[in-house]
């Protein structure tokens, strides 16, 4: 859920796509791009701060190359991480990619994402495999999804690794890459260091911090971008697009 803000949805899959489209051709990516609305579908942890508020500024780290292989490598895969009943799925990776795999560790948002959300997608083989399983036991190498997907996605899900195991989750998913593939990660920033939610114990970090995660991981950030559009009064929402170095 959209943290009980499911006026979100659209401005969030709109910026979501419009990052991709500096990597990925998506037919979708302007304001006035049909998104679904459906404020019930889980992929969220929204939490307000009082010491932090969004911002428009758009911060960008680029380099010359031209990032995924797409639209020339077909069919396009895409893994969306902590899936949830599959919001970002539909809403998003779908209208970018040809296929998408998701992982979510709650049993009932997969059976959720399977019988009800996502089954005309199932049905049509866009949507492929469904893991139930979190994501410090998630594996890539000598599975199905090795060397499988042109970019995974992780959004609102990350914080709740500690360190050292996010650090381990970045170098499996380096397994699960297309050559030339890409990891995107959307989420959370606090303004310095790390708050810790009292309620699930999940982690905030900021920016300075993910960069550093990256670096450690043997991950090159591409870019980053702040969400637009959501009200202030919330975290900062950063996206980063990485590959490994």
């Amino acid at each position: 859920m959209l943290g009980g803000l499911g006026q979100l949805a659209r401005p969030d899959a709109v910026t979501s796509l419009r990052f991709l489209s500096q990597f990925v051709e998506t037919p979708a990516t302007s304001a006035s791009a049909p998104v679904d609305n459906d404020t019930s579908a889980t992929g969220s942890p929204l939490r307000s701060t009082s010491t932090t508020t969004t911002t428009t500024t758009t911060t960008t780290t680029t380099t010359s190359e031209s990032g995924l292989p797409l639209p020339r490598s077909r069919p396009s895969y895409a893994l969306d991480c902590g899936a949830g009943i599959g919001r970002v799925t539909k809403q998003v990776l779908l209208k970018a990619f040809d296929h998408v795999d998701l992982v979510e560790n709650c049993a009932a948002f997969v059976r959720q994402a399977e019988e009800e959300y996502l089954k005309s997608e199932i049905e049509s083989g866009r949507v492929g495999e469904v893991r139930c399983s979190g994501l410090q036991n998630i594996e890539f190498e000598g599975t199905s999804w090795e060397g499988r997907f042109d970019a995974i996605w992780c959004q609102w899900v990350l914080g709740h690794l500690t360190e050292s195991d996010l650090i381990a989750f970045f170098q499996r998913c380096m397994k699960g890459l297309k050559p030339g593939g890409m990891i995107f990660v959307k989420e959370n920033n606090a303004r310095v260091g790390i708050v810790i939610d009292e309620d699930d114990s999940s982690m905030t970090r900021s920016d300075q911090i993910w960069k550093e995660i990256f670096e450690r991981t043997g991950l090159r950030l591409l870019r980053d971008e702040s969400q637009q559009g959501f009200p202030s009064g919330l975290f900062a929402v950063k996206m980063y697009a990485l590959q490994p170095m």
